[in-house]
């Protein structure tokens, strides 16, 4: 019988890279809109290359309103 690992905490996931090593996703809010999308470490990463999340929030985009200043959070690994 194998011992199963605990979750890994996102506490850790400092940047997009980071998403890629831990397996964790993000979640980006539009304050504007209230639209919402789930992105994984891989798409992030082929969108914005490695970056901070304050940058990554500067830099998106609404695909919906077209609003920028984003809120990203970072979703747990699973």
């Amino acid at each position: 019988m194998g011992v199963e690992a605990p979750p890994m905490s996102a506490k850790h996931i400092r940047n997009t890279g980071d998403l890629m090593r831990f397996r964790a996703s993000i979640r980006i809010d539009c304050p504007h809109c209230a639209a919402a999308r789930t992105l994984s470490g891989l798409e992030t990463v082929t969108a914005l290359g490695v970056v901070s999340f304050e940058e990554a929030e500067a830099r998106l985009k609404c695909g919906r309103c077209g609003g920028k200043g984003a809120r990203v959070s970072v979703l747990p690994p699973v």
